[in-house]
């Protein structure tokens, strides 16, 4: 009979072939995908014959595994350990090659997918290998030395630094590889003894008891219903749980059902496995366990039920999770590496292609970062780098991803910009310029001030583009044509959407100038009373003549001066014009007497500013007009921020008598609260309603529901862009009182509203209703 040391030889033996097959094929696979990868940079005839002895000598170690496990007696337990040894040998020595043929020195995707493929061999060689200690160790040794060493000849930091974590890998695998050797001896000598006090009956099973409970690893007994019923107090203590509520647990019943298919094999007569993520049921922690089920039978073979021996593995993986990271981060400032960005690009050209949800890529290249190098060191420029990655991580969305490529290149990848090029282009250029506002502040590295500037690329995406070294490509050629343009500047890769954003600075530029080159003017639309067909007020309308661009939409320039800030210096140039000619039409038009207000559209960055009210005052003396000639139109979305504030400004203009009228009303989601907090005097109707009446029954309906609200807060109604008779038919008909729009007359000159003012007939008569 064979004695302990025996069996356990032969029992790890058994192990390490029963592992040989997929080992085998995991070497095959990770040998494909490096090839794959390596195949644009390295030449391919060597690369072949590599690939070909890799695959000839995993095919003969699976065949191998294959005979053993069908024919074990067909040589002696030491003669088939020295067969695995050998070929283990020979396999290892095709994969020290690698670093030394392949290593692309500038090429760092190649070198991480080295690193990386390296790193994963290694650690599945602790289950396949560990319980032959010793051979794990020659193996761990012979397999990443020649990595070490490489990566130490690079002679930069970073080579340095990675040779170093991989020689502590190599230590860390080693130490674990003996933990799970120990762990195996441990299980077998305990279910060695578990069987031996079964079939014997000649150990108590008070001695039974102390080895089970002072095991080392959780020991879990379940019958064929999946009961439990018996755990050891390693388990016990693992899962946080109470024995007498693990004691007759249905495994059916728990959360995590990942495990439950390796409990179920034992009771098949199978052996179980089970590596991964585990949640616990009771305290509902989230751990990493290996856990092996094996079948047990009674005197006749009959399999009665089942252990599972459960080893608690977290701190492992997460020292593997800290590699992960270390191989997809930039090691310098703790970013997404080129790896990691090329990964989430490929994702967004999905989402992409999918759903039409634009993203852009920003490529950024620091000018003149070399001197810096070469003038103060590279300690500075690190320093200098890391400072960088800082900033521009402060001024993006949690969504959004800043990457260093490597030097002084940083990508920032934006996605879910909009399903619309032309916004797409504006909000990349808006982060651009986030980006030039953060690095135009010196930064100070060891008591240097350095003034740094940066070079943007910008792509969106695109049909043509199909995967992320595309993308990059694209971005990359627009940077350097912002460096040709100048350096400091941003250039889009597209002409087309380059021709938008340089329209929109032209026209900020331009608009600019336009106050002092007497480009801009204000027009007047008439506001007529129903009632009486009389002109009792104006809105004040701009209109722009640039010398260089011609006449330019409201619709274009507008949006530009709100983005740029100029709306504020514009509006009060409107107010101020719009003020003097009232007061000019109240002293010379015979007309004006039914001309009771001159109304002025205020938008929300002239509203939110500080000195808004005293500056109204200012305009209000120095122009003469009477405040209560005065009416200010509000959109929603100057009170939608903060409805308190924006309630205590309106109270003190009322209180003024100022006149107030919410504009576009029906358009937005909160209109109906705002009139009943607000104090407003007037509601327009927006034109998007009138425009379909006797065409839209909704929209029909949607005047009247209107016209009964304000009626109900006491407010005075103006329907925006009546054009025809049945428009204002409808209108006067539903007791609307007054209107502005072409059926009256368009938007005219100071001088041309005076003829409308004197020349009754030329504006709308009264609408008499039937």
């Amino acid at each position: 009979m064979l004695n302990f040391s025996q069996m356990f030889y032969t029992q790890l033996v058994d192990i390490a072939y029963k592992q040989l097959k997929f080992s085998s094929l995991a070497n095959v696979i990770n040998a494909a995908v490096l090839s794959f990868i390596l195949f644009p940079y390295v030449n391919g005839v060597y690369l072949g014959l590599w690939f070909e002895f890799v695959l000839a000598i995993s095919l003969y170690r699976f065949i191998m595994a294959k005979r053993y496990q069908s024919t074990p007696q067909k040589y002696s337990i030491k003669k088939w350990k020295k067969r695995f040894v050998e070929t283990l040998i020979i396999s290892t020595l095709i994969w020290i090659v690698v670093p030394f043929l392949f290593f692309i020195k500038d090429n760092y995707m190649v070198q991480a997918a080295i690193i990386i493929v390296y790193a994963g061999l290694s650690a599945g060689a602790i289950s396949s290998l560990s319980s032959l200690t010793r051979t794990l160790h020659v193996f761990l040794v012979m397999f990443l030395l020649p990595l070490i060493i490489v990566l130490f000849l690079q002679q930069t930091q970073l080579h340095t630094a990675m040779a170093f974590l991989v020689s502590l890998y190599l230590g860390l695998l080693m130490i674990i590889g003996n933990k799970f050797h120990q762990n195996y001896k441990e299980i077998f000598k305990v279910s060695m003894m578990y069987e031996h006090e079964k079939e014997k009956f000649s150990v108590s099973k008070e001695r039974f008891e102390i080895i089970f409970q002072g095991a080392p690893v959780g020991f879990v007994f379940y019958d064929k219903n999946l009961i439990i019923r018996e755990v050891n107090q390693k388990l016990v203590d693992f899962l946080e749980a109470p024995r007498e509520l693990l004691i007759g647990l249905d495994l059916h019943t728990i959360p995590d059902q990942r495990i439950v298919p390796a409990l179920k094999d034992a009771i098949k007569n199978k052996n179980g496995t089970y590596d991964g993520k585990y949640i616990t049921k009771f305290a509902n922690k989230d751990v990493f366990i290996n856990m092996q089920t094996s079948p047990v039978r009674d005197n006749s073979g009959k399999v009665i039920g089942a252990v599972g021996i459960v080893n608690d593995v977290t701190e492992k993986m997460h020292d593997q999770r800290k590699i992960e990271r270390q191989a997809k981060y930039d090691i310098l400032t703790d970013i997404p590496n080129r790896l990691t960005l090329i990964e989430q690009i490929e994702h967004e050209i999905i989402r992409y292609k999918r759903h039409r949800i634009i993203f852009a890529v920003l490529f950024l290249d620091l000018d003149h970062f070399k001197n810096i190098n070469d003038s103060l060191g590279h300690a500075i420029g690190d320093k200098l780098l890391i400072e960088i990655a800082h900033r521009l991580r402060s001024i993006i969305r949690d969504e959004d991803i800043v990457a260093r490529l490597g030097g002084d290149e940083f990508v920032v990848l934006l996605p879910d910009l909009s399903l619309e090029q032309k916004t797409a282009a504006n909000k990349a250029e808006h982060v651009s310029k986030k980006v030039y506002e953060s690095l135009i502040k010196p930064i100070v590295v060891e008591g240097h001030s350095l003034n740094i500037s940066t070079s943007i690329g910008i792509t969106l995406a695109n049909s043509e583009n199909d995967n992320a070294d595309d993308i990059l490509k694209h971005a990359d050629i627009a940077m350097y044509q912002a460096k040709k343009d100048g350096r400091g500047v941003s250039r889009f890769y597209q002409q087309q959407m380059d021709l938008w954003i340089k329209r929109r600075l032209e026209l900020e530029n331009g608009l600019r100038d336009s106050l002092y080159n007497d480009e801009l003017q204000v027009y007047f639309q008439p506001i007529v009373e129903f009632k009486s067909g009389e002109i009792i007020g104006a809105e004040a309308l701009l209109r722009w003549n640039s010398n260089e661009f011609g006449s330019v939409s409201p619709e274009e320039f507008i949006p530009v001066a709100e983005e740029s800030g100029l709306i504020v210096q514009i509006g009060d140039f409107v107010m101020k014009k719009a003020f003097e000619q009232f007061v000019r039409w109240k002293k010379e038009s015979k007309g004006s007497e039914s001309l009771q207000k001159i109304a002025i559209n205020i938008s929300v960055r002239q509203f939110n500013r500080g000195d808004f009210i005293a500056n109204i005052k200012k305009l209000i003396d120095s122009s003469m007009i009477a405040p209560e000639n005065v009416e200010l139109e509000i959109v929603e979305s100057i009170v939608i921020d903060d409805v308190k504030i924006a309630k205590e400004k309106m109270e003190e203009l009322r209180t003024l008598g100022i006149k107030l009228s919410i504009d576009d009303f029906g358009t937005g989601y909160s209109s109906l609260s705002y009139l009943k907090q607000l104090p407003f005097t007037t509601l327009k109707i927006d034109k998007s309603f009138v425009k379909d009446i006797n065409i839209d029954a909704e929209d029909d309906e949607l005047i009247e529901t209107i016209l009964n609200i304000a009626k109900r807060f006491n407010l005075e109604v103006v329907a925006e862009g009546v054009e025809t008779y049945e428009q204002a038919l409808f209108l006067a008909e539903k007791d609307c009182e007054f209107f502005q729009g072409y059926y009256c007359s368009k938007a005219v000159n100071g001088e041309a509203f005076i003829d409308l003012l004197n020349n009754r007939e030329t504006c709308v008569p009264t609408i008499k209703k039937d």
